[in-house]
């Protein structure tokens, strides 16, 4: 057991959650919640690493630093709204706000870094957010209309010198004169945040740093120059808050405090009312899947209610219902739930969980999760099952898909 507490968040509906509970403690974890955030928890067990359980493995939990939860609770967006995360990778943020705008809203990642975009992108499919989708651009350069956005949320390239604890010598390698080209960064991110903002939009502009620079003077630079008015934040209990400098009041300031959490910075921020909003015009994106074939596919229809399922050349990916306004020349990418040929060559990610009219194979208790175990590592199981695939559930909670091959089953992400 390790001295300090990590953190995690629950991804799961509210009936689900008590299975993945029993889930985690079967497997010898133990934990605390947190009041700040209801699905935010803190370990206070962890026999091996969280993320090698089987929660973890199918994505019904995701480790964050619990400071790194506070931008989205400070953002707070209405059930079913859209939302622009404008630098979004790993998606801890991205996959919080999804959570916090359920299936009815969208929120779109953005990321400028391919390799941390195909991070993004995975992580979101591991856990099932199809109301969410990612796109790769400069945030500075996104090119959406202006006015399109009611919520933002901006969390720049910094210094990091609130990640003291795990990257020691930050401070070392950012130097205050070093800091200049990324304070330069985020006022261009700031410009065009304040673009793409709705009158009366509210963005949330946060850092994990201690830097004055790039933190409260970011945020007078926001008031000063792009007219943007500052929202104060309630005061946390759950944490222990800095005193904010420049005399500014209502914004959360944390320094790293070993053990306990990282040091943050997070201001709300809100456009003034007046002036145009985009009107979007809803387009098709993709061959949207027929009916029937979502049924051969073994997904329910009531995720229709949301979006589409649509066939982009050779891969399957989710259109939410809200993507479909997005400009005509916007490159972006839906949840991407498997490869498409012709009707009978489609093929789903076995972590598509969307489950409909296919037979289960079901798994009890402790014994039932070592024989997941054993299949995540290669084993397989013979079945009488002649369908290809099936879906495989743990206490009446849908996992994912096997196949069903000569007999046996198999978990296989080929």
């Amino acid at each position: 057991m390790k001295q300090y507490k990590r953190s995690f968040r629950f991804v799961c509906k509210g009936e689900e959650r008590k299975i993945v509970e029993e889930m985690l403690s079967l497997q010898g974890f133990s934990w605390e919640e947190e009041d700040f955030f209801s699905s935010a928890c803190r370990l206070l067990e962890e026999p091996f690493s969280l993320g090698a359980s089987i929660a973890g493995f199918f994505g019904f939990i995701y480790i964050q630093d619990r400071a790194s939860m506070l931008p989205p609770v400070a953002l707070m967006p209405d059930r079913g709204a859209f939302v622009l995360d404008m630098c979004a990778s790993p998606g801890s943020k991205t996959g919080q706000l999804a959570h916090i705008v359920g299936e009815e809203g969208f929120v779109l990642g953005n990321e400028v870094s391919p390799p941390r975009l195909a991070t993004l992108r995975r992580n979101l499919q591991q856990m099932g957010l199809f109301q969410t989708a990612s796109c790769c651009f400069e945030g500075q350069h996104i090119p959406l209309p202006g006015g399109f956005c009611d919520f933002i949320q901006l969390d720049p390239p910094c210094s990091g010198w609130g990640t003291v604890e795990k990257n020691p010598r930050v401070m070392e390698i950012w130097k205050e004169e070093k800091t200049l080209p990324l304070v330069s960064l985020q006022r261009e991110l700031l410009k065009n945040a304040e673009r793409l903002l709705k009158p009366g939009g509210v963005l949330v502009y946060s850092t994990c740093t201690t830097n004055l620079e790039e933190n409260e003077a970011q945020v007078k630079f926001a008031q000063e120059e792009l007219g943007l008015t500052l929202e104060k934040l309630s005061p946390l209990p759950e944490f222990v808050m800095d005193e904010p400098m420049l005399g500014m009041d209502g914004v959360w300031r944390l320094s790293p405090r070993i053990g306990d959490t990282q040091g943050f910075f997070v201001a709300r921020l809100r456009k003034k009312n007046g002036g145009e909003s985009f009107i979007p015009e809803e387009r098709q994106w993709g061959e949207p899947l027929a009916r029937k074939y979502v049924q051969e596919l073994g997904i329910a229809e009531n995720y229709l209610e949301y979006g589409d399922i649509a066939v982009f050349k050779e891969s399957l990916h989710f259109v939410h219902r809200q993507a479909k306004f997005f400009p005509q020349n916007f490159a972006w990418q839906g949840m991407y739930m498997g490869k498409a040929g012709k009707s009978n060559e489609m093929q789903l990610s076995p972590r598509v969980r969307m489950a409909g009219d296919l037979p289960m194979t079901h798994f009890e208790g402790k014994d039932g999760l070592e024989k997941i175990k054993g299949l995540l590592s290669g084993q397989s199981f013979s079945c009488d099952f002649k369908e290809k695939n099936v879906l495989m559930a743990w206490n009446g909670l849908v996992l994912g898909r096997l196949k069903v091959k000569n007999k046996r089953l198999i978990w296989s992400e080929r």
